[in-house]
């Protein structure tokens, strides 16, 4: 028995010291990895601006719901909205959720750009593809079924793709939804 007690010692002992070393290394890098976040995010707006917009600031606008605040990228032109590039988000991806960075101008989508994807190497990550991206580019916002024909809508979904095309299109409607939203807002 004591034997035992001095196993359950020993393995306490490790463990504590193991958890406030994992602890001090999370404390040390969670301001780096939010900084080199920030910094990812901001590049992905500016790739997804149309060419010779100025340099994007960085907005916030309080959450609806009191949550995490909602991240706009504003480029401005003489005090106006030349271009906004935002995140859309869709829980429905074949591996997961998807996300992406979508650049909106002039009432079309002018870019977009995979920030996260689980899809399946060589058919699903295909929505990073200029074969499935090019074609969405310069639609009206407003006047685009933005899904894919097998649902109705005007997009072609990638062959063999059909729950991924479909995640890419709700992230873009995501985005689409909350700069509407929040248009008023950004002036």
């Amino acid at each position: 028995m004591k034997e035992i007690l001095k196993l359950v010692g020993v393995l306490t002992a490790i463990c504590l010291v193991c958890t406030a070393l994992l602890a001090a290394v999370y404390k040390k890098t969670e301001g780096p990895i939010a900084a080199a976040g920030l910094l990812k995010a901001a590049q992905a707006a500016k790739d997804v601006m149309p060419a010779g917009t100025a340099e994007p600031e960085r907005v916030e606008l309080p959450a609806p719901d009191g949550g995490a605040p909602l991240v706009f990228f504003v480029s401005r032109r003489d005090g106006a909205v030349q271009a906004v590039a935002l995140e859309g988000r869709s829980a429905r991806g074949y591996g997961g959720d998807v996300v992406l960075m979508v650049g909106l101008a002039d009432g079309k989508l002018a870019n977009f750009k995979v920030i996260k994807q689980n899809e399946t190497p060589g058919l699903g990550n295909k929505i990073a593809k200029d074969l499935f991206r090019l074609p969405l580019l310069g639609r009206a916002l407003a006047g685009t079924k933005w899904t894919v024909k097998k649902d109705g809508g005007d997009i072609d979904a990638i062959t063999a793709a059909t729950i991924s095309s479909r995640a890419a299109l709700e992230a873009i409607r995501d985005a689409i939804a909350r700069y509407d939203a929040h248009r008023d807002q950004l002036k």
